[in-house]
């Protein structure tokens, strides 16, 4: 018995001749996902109302989601689809094809059309999240630059009185004015030891609104060693610190500590002592320099404490002879901290 021609065509295809119909149906819903891919839920949805109205010969095609039109093209009957329309997603041509094999056409790519549709809600929802997010974000850089000038402004207003107060005392002190008697040299001393608890004070306000993960040595030394100066016992302090943030690396705990054990010395020394923090070189490491003039040495425990700090901050310290100029603590810089010149 002769093989047919048509199932001889059908072998050489690939295809049943049963499934032509359902081949290119799959081959029209491939072109219309990768479209979707490629430009979009919505540019799907029209090119898959395109290829109905191709495979079907239609006049016109629209897909409906319940009464609403997401996607339409040729002649639309609008008055007969509205009567006729389901809640559920739908995909409907004119002339109506509901039997045979546009019907199964038509409902293959109805349920595609309905996957569509999902993509293109989320799409939106996504787009709008989107553009809520980025007038967030506008809000939040107008707000943190409004804090930044706030912060600027209250740096120069709270500074500035405070700075030529400080001056006047120190010329003071010095005898630029004359000589001073016992009573007027021990207020001045209260009025400069106040001066430097407000600024400290101010380094600790504004230093609340800079980024986190930043420490700045300069607030932690005032606060520790002026507190000193107050006690029973009254211990002249002499701090000389940099202009710019002293910026360290490591665990605030860890810091805090070594500079509390350093004040704690310089006070049970009972001394005069003097407080420098400068940069090294290159700017790579600060050395923190603490010169107590005459009193007793510091115990073997608080050397061995001040050993560990240093290491644990990945940093050094220098005993008074081998500088012979007091202990030298050598902390490194944070480098993730923009440097500002010198001069500003």
């Amino acid at each position: 018995m002769p093989i047919p021609s048509r199932v001889l065509a059908g072998a050489w295809t690939g295809w049943r001749i049963g499934n032509e119909s359902d081949a290119g149906v799959e081959q029209a819903l491939a072109e219309v996902a990768e479209r979707a891919f490629r430009c979009g839920a919505r540019a799907g949805l029209e090119s898959l109302v395109r290829e109905a109205q191709r495979m079907t010969g239609a006049s016109g095609a629209a897909f409906y989601d319940g009464r609403v039109c997401v996607a339409a093209t040729g002649v639309v009957t609008a008055t007969r689809a509205r009567g006729r329309m389901r809640r559920r997603p739908a995909l409907v041509v004119w002339p109506e094809r509901l039997t045979g094999r546009d019907a199964r056409v038509l409902a293959r790519m109805s349920a595609f059309g309905a996957v569509l549709l999902a993509a293109h809600t989320r799409e939106s929802d996504a787009a709008a999240r989107h553009v809520h997010l980025l007038k967030t974000q506008r809000r939040l850089e107008r707000r943190v630059e409004n804090q930044e000038h706030r912060r600027s402004r209250a740096s120069h207003d709270l500074r500035t009185p405070l700075m030529v107060i400080k001056g006047y005392v120190d010329m003071m002190l010095k005898g630029t004015a004359g000589g001073l008697t016992a009573p007027i040299q021990r207020y001045l001393e209260r009025l400069r030891r106040s001066a430097d608890d407000q600024s400290a004070i101010i380094e600790r306000r504004l230093a609340k609104v800079q980024d986190e993960g930043v420490e700045d040595l300069r607030p932690m030394l005032r606060t520790a060693f002026i507190p000193a100066a107050r006690g029973h016992r009254v211990v002249d302090t002499t701090m000389t610190l940099p202009d710019r943030p002293v910026a360290i690396p490591g665990p605030r705990d860890d810091v805090e500590l070594l500079v509390r054990t350093l004040a704690r010395a310089v006070a049970a020394s009972g001394a005069p002592s003097a407080v420098r923090v400068e940069a090294a070189g290159d700017a790579g490491v600060w050395q923190l320099r603490v010169n107590i003039r005459g009193g007793k040495a510091l115990p073997e425990k608080t050397v061995t404490l001040l050993r560990h700090l240093t290491q644990r901050l990945r940093g050094g310290l220098s005993l008074p002879e081998e500088t012979g100029n007091g202990w030298v603590v050598h902390l490194p810089v944070d480098d993730t901290v923009p440097v500002a010149p010198r001069d500003a």
